[in-house]
């Protein structure tokens, strides 16, 4: 056996050459380039929390302006990725974006954070395959279709997301690591994906035990740097809801009883085995070869499979399910994937093939296979909810004679874009197209977006309010966004401005 290959059987790498150091450079600069681009050119809000829990909160931030929902009523979700983004939005509306640029500014903010996972997944690489496990597991970590899909997504999900995996790798490089700063920062970034999402905590806390074993100084590393990134929920939310970790006490208060979003009907109630269902239909003809590349890498990094398969049998046992709540995993698993295929391909090829031909045969195979199933597997679907809205509303900002506009139903407030995706001019209503005093709030607007929840429930009929349909345009599993629009001014107030509303079972605290 070669020293090299010693070197990638114990992880034992050596230094990065500047060669791999520019490989990574590419990397991180390509990746967030692609990320902006998608996010522009395929706007989407498959998850409602996108745009009304953080876009629109951020949004209510700095103007003060924006939809209120019930968790920030009782204050069931922290100010953390909110006010993460602000600042990309803050900074692009004082270049004189209008309402798209500071929705880009605040996605080029989740982007950038998006990036912690490749540096994690290429050293990763770099241990176990040499240059071309690199050069596989950055080109995943940089390239993969979830990955550039979730980066243009502000959500606790990503954010928890990009503070787990470089925690893992602190603790985990090749095995536990054993240095107390090294740790002491692992436990830092573990209490931040805690503190984002609180879910991960068992995640966490099975990487801690796995990685200590019994060596009481690593977990008093690895505890101390917990509670300092959870810790950070203490102030923030003192500061914003007037108790420390509200957040967590009110999103175990609704969310762990039955007076919250529960019962048949309601959103995400799937059986179980939904989970399997969807990584089978996302990954479809690839599944093969990533179960067998996966398990080939699982036997250098073990922890990092018994992560994944952990969150997920939880996630089973949870009533609300979501593909985006595996998310956490999927970079974990999709390393040992590069792992193993960078030890086939030099099982096959070492010493017949240059490695840079290699390594560049791996990344333009990566790059085929995202492109592949993002576009054609079931996960396609992502890329078309909630497009139409997004299209419909910057088709209303972008004519100078708006005055008013509209969302009918008012109840589809959580579907609409918000006032975080409307031009500030332009005043922002909620009506009903069959109350007895449609025909008079009418006057208050000239433009309105009609959608519903479902493809099969009836789009209003805006006719008989003087409101000619200028085209519907598809939600992908929602009900089309129709823009209707009538000539004429506006009567400023003559309807009542867009709220959300509050569920009955909410116990809010008294309005002061």
């Amino acid at each position: 056996m070669s020293v090299s290959q010693a070197q990638r059987q114990s992880g034992e790498a050596p230094p990065l050459p500047w060669s791999m150091k520019l490989l990574l450079a590419g990397f991180l600069v390509a990746s967030f380039a692609v990320k902006l681009i998608v996010a522009w050119r395929f706007p989407n809000a498959s998850y409602a929390d996108v745009t009304i829990q953080y876009l629109e909160q951020a949004h209510r931030l700095l103007t003060g302006q924006g939809l209120v929902p019930w968790e920030y009523v009782v204050g069931a979700r922290s100010w953390l990725t909110a006010g993460l983004i602000a600042p990309g939005m803050k900074l692009a509306a004082l270049a004189g974006g209008g309402p798209d640029a500071q929705i880009m500014g605040a996605l080029a903010v989740c982007s950038l954070f998006s990036l912690t996972l490749i540096v994690p997944t290429f050293l990763w690489g770099w241990r176990f395959g040499g240059p071309v496990g690199a050069a596989i597991c950055g080109a995943l970590g940089a390239f993969w279709f979830e990955t550039i899909y979730y980066a243009g997504h502000p959500l606790q999900d990503s954010f928890g997301t990009y503070c787990l995996v470089p925690a893992l790798y602190l603790a985990y490089p090749n095995g536990p690591a054993t240095g107390f700063r090294r740790l002491l920062a692992a436990g830092v970034l573990f209490g931040l994906a805690t503190a984002f999402r609180m879910q991960l905590g068992p995640v966490a806390a099975l990487c801690a035990i796995w990685v200590a074993r019994t060596h009481p100084s690593r977990y008093l590393a690895l505890g101390l740097g917990g509670i300092l990134g959870l810790g950070v929920l203490g102030p923030l939310d003192w500061a914003t809801f007037g108790v420390p970790f509200n957040s967590i006490i009110q999103y175990v208060k609704y969310q762990g009883s039955t007076i919250g979003e529960t019962g048949d009907g309601k959103w995400g109630y799937v059986p179980w085995y939904n989970y399997p269902a969807w990584i089978l239909a996302f990954y479809s003809g690839a599944f093969p070869l990533l179960l067998i590349t996966g398990l080939i890498g699982a036997r250098r990094l073990p922890l990092l499979l018994v992560v994944f398969v952990f969150n997920v049998v939880l996630l089973m046992a949870v009533e609300v399910k979501s593909p985006r709540y595996m998310y956490p995993g999927v970079p974990l698993v999709l390393t040992l994937c590069g792992i193993g295929m960078a030890e086939l391909a030099l099982r096959l090829w070492e010493g017949k093939v240059r490695t840079s031909v290699l390594a560049a045969g791996g990344i333009a195979f990566v790059v085929v296979m995202s492109g592949l199933l993002g576009a054609f597997s079931h996960f396609s679907s992502h890329w078309q909810l909630g497009r139409g809205t997004i299209l419909a509303t910057r088709q209303v900002n972008a004519d100078p004679n708006a005055c008013g506009l509209a969302i009918v139903p008012a109840g589809t407030w959580w579907i609409s874009g918000g006032y975080v995706s409307t031009d500030p001019r332009i005043p922002l209503y909620g009506v009903d197209a069959d109350s007895p005093q449609a025909k008079q709030q009418a006057s208050a607007f000239n433009y309105a977006i009609t959608s519903t929840e479902t493809p099969d429930d009836p789009l209003p009929d805006l006719t008989a309010l003087g409101f000619t349909n200028l085209g519907c345009r598809s939600n992908g599993s929602r009900g089309p966004a129709c823009v209707w629009h009538r000539p004429g001014t506006c009567v400023p107030g003559a309807a009542p401005p867009l709220k959300a509303s509050m569920p009955g079972w909410l116990d809010a605290p008294p309005q002061r």
